[in-house]
């Protein structure tokens, strides 16, 4: 048997000459993983919402956030997005940080790239010192959820997310990243946590 070597990645801040093709990968993972869920109708407007090019441009220069891009060659075949986002801030407090997505061309599941991806994410969560990382999973993306479990992310709350005009669950899942008592209002010095 040959000994083939690991896939190589390059996983860099996202830059402005990137939206055409993350434009064109975000619709080809979302429809990759949800075609079907939701009316044809629904998916268009969902994603003519979120990856019109003009969205995507504002998000790149959103203040608090950060995306990443993962190329195989010159070839975009991932991307992670992260937020400051206070929807959870009554359930975790304000010390919060949103892992938005994470999405991976299908061609290249399974190959670890959505580990090296996650790698990305935690070292962003940890430099921006917050408690929890957090995100929202389709309540029947049974594979996102496992994958998530594995890094050690537990379900805490669920919210509607909208396709179009069709309400769908996505669970809540958190991640503690550190603990930092000054961070957080709900603190009782000298509370073990």
């Amino acid at each position: 048997m040959r000994n083939l070597a690991p896939m190589e990645w390059v996983i860099r801040l996202a830059r402005e000459e990137d939206l055409p093709a993350l434009q064109r990968l975000a619709i080809q993972t979302y429809r990759d993983t949800f075609d079907g869920t939701a009316s044809e109708e629904d998916t268009r407007l969902l994603l003519e919402r979120a990856y019109h090019r003009d969205q995507l441009t504002a998000e790149l220069h959103e203040p608090g956030s950060v995306l990443y891009h993962a190329f195989a060659g010159s070839t975009l075949v991932g991307f992670l997005r992260m937020r400051e986002n206070n929807e959870v801030e009554h359930l975790l407090g304000p010390c919060t940080y949103e892992l938005q997505r994470l999405y991976i061309d299908k061609a290249f599941h399974g190959k670890k790239l959505a580990h090296q991806l996650m790698t990305v994410a935690l070292a962003e969560a940890e430099k921006r010192n917050v408690d929890w990382l957090w995100l929202g999973v389709w309540e029947r993306n049974v594979r996102a959820q496992r994958f998530y479990a594995r890094w050690g992310f537990e379900r805490f709350s669920e919210h509607t997310f909208w396709v179009g005009n069709d309400p769908q669950i996505d669970w809540l899942f958190r991640k503690r990243i550190t603990f930092n008592a000054s961070n957080n209002p709900y603190h009782v010095p000298g509370e073990i946590h």
